[in-house]
């Protein structure tokens, strides 16, 4: 027992760390779920996952390499499916992150940290021990044996009297089975739970191999430079670039670990995403340059937007789901495109929203898709006018989405009426430089019109 948790058992004091060789590896796997608690009635399982864990002994601590296999109610794209978080010598996290999984309610993604699979207290266990860390109270209410193991049956309540309760393995930090209380929505309780499934320690050969493939996926991970909690799959062009480059040493070295079939999605991905990238190229080269398809749209006050009232004029078309809900990228860009609107409106730079739903074209439906609209054009604060269009619009500019990609779409026209720029997807921004790719076109088109006035 003690010999099969020696990465976690080394959390409990530092001279035990100090005994373990170098490449010490422990290989753990839990099953999980994720239940929402009905007023009425047990507990519903609405999201079940798998956990994978790495411990390896480093710097008087442990590494802690994971990854998370989720299914139903969403998840997470591949580059937040696995990471790496460091441990001290008590088992509390110093760097990285935990695991999570990404559960959608009620049309909103809400990442859920699951409980830690080392116990980071260890050094308090004993029969009836208290203690209070940051406002939560701790309890050891007992022992129970769980499957193989002898553990403490630990609790702790917050100050909000949210609890949790944890079941660690006698003479270690590992944490054998846990359940944490949790909401979303507008106070909907949740509660995530874990239960070790198994665990073994790993020969030094297979240690060393599995303890490679877990690095060279922090490498591509890395290598993304990819903001912590984004919940979109997509990847820019470079981005897949650099992930490509390495899918042949990747799939190389995660062969015969369990982390291949991890290794395997990553690379149906980027090679999908690339053939999206490829159709899109080949969409954006069919406009770029030509006349611009003709248009004719109604603004929310029910003034024109169309091609005549757009003559003359470099104009911005953003066709993008405008819904109240939920409120999730790309609605942080809007705020610069509309930063941008104003910005460059003195110029005769023209943005138009198209508000992109089928919805439109059932009266029935339609209500409630307006009031979706309005809803995000008030709590955005938006200046420039939003269209609606019920699909007919974007056909005639190619609608991305036949190639599975999400929208907004992009479409800059010249005041000579041409195509002059058609983007798909996110801008990649910094905070204090917004919109600078499109912005970029845009002073270019109206340095061009003035000069051939």
């Amino acid at each position: 027992m003690l010999h099969a948790l020696r990465s976690f058992g080394c959390l409990l004091t530092v001279s035990s760390f100090a005994a373990q060789p170098s490449l010490a590896v422990d290989e753990y796997q839990y099953s999980g779920s994720l239940m929402q608690v009905e007023r009425r009635g047990d507990p519903q399982v609405v999201k079940q996952f798998d956990l994978y864990c790495l411990g390896r002994s480093a710097d008087a601590g442990t590494r802690l390499f994971f990854t998370v296999d989720e299914r139903g109610g969403g998840a997470w794209a591949w580059p937040e499916r696995f990471g790496e978080a460091t441990l001290n010598a008590a088992g509390k996290r110093t760097g990285g992150r935990p695991p999570h999984v990404l559960h959608t309610f009620e049309g909103t993604r809400y990442p859920v940290e699951l409980p830690s699979p080392v116990f980071e207290y260890a050094d308090k266990l004993a029969a009836s021990a208290t203690w209070t860390v940051d406002g939560r109270e701790w309890e050891v209410r007992g022992q129970k044996k769980i499957g193989d193991h002898d553990c403490w049956q630990v609790s702790a309540v917050d100050r909000f009297g949210r609890p949790q309760s944890y079941f660690v393995a006698k003479n270690s930090s590992l944490v054998v089975a846990a359940e944490r209380r949790v909401f979303m929505g507008r106070g909907d309780e949740f509660r995530v739970r874990i239960e070790l499934t198994s665990w073994k320690p790993l020969a030094d050969d297979a240690g060393r191999q599995v303890a490679d493939a877990a690095d060279a996926l922090l490498q591509v991970q890395s290598g993304l430079e990819r903001p912590e909690g984004i919940t979109r799959p997509e990847l820019s062009e470079a981005q897949l670039a650099g992930v490509a480059e390495k899918l042949d040493g990747l799939l190389t070295v995660t062969k015969g670990t369990r982390l291949v079939p991890l290794a395997e999605a990553i690379s149906r991905d980027v090679r999908s995403q690339q053939d999206r990238d490829g159709n899109l190229s080949r969409l954006a080269q069919r406009f770029v340059g030509q006349p611009a398809p003709t248009f004719a749209l109604q603004t929310l006050d029910r003034k024109a937007a169309n091609s005549d009232s757009q003559k003359g004029k470099v104009t911005i078309l953003h066709f993008w789901e405008y819904r109240g809900e939920p409120l999730e990228e790309p609605y942080g860009q809007v705020g610069y495109l509309d930063y941008l609107a104003n910005r460059r409106a003195r110029f005769g730079v023209d943005v138009i929203g198209v508000a992109v739903n089928e919805e439109f074209a059932t009266p029935a439906t339609t209500g409630a898709a307006l009031r979706s609209v309005r809803k995000l054009r008030d709590f955005m604060n938006l200046s420039y006018p939003i269209a609606t269009d019920s699909g007919d619009a974007i056909r005639q500019f190619g609608d991305p989405r036949q190639f599975k990609a999400d929208l907004p779409l992009w479409v800059v026209i010249g005041a000579d009426g041409k195509v002059a720029h058609y983007h798909v997807g996110n801008y990649q921004i910094k905070a204090d430089e917004g919109l600078r790719e499109l912005d970029a076109v845009i002073v270019k088109l109206v340095r061009e019109q003035r000069t051939t006035e």
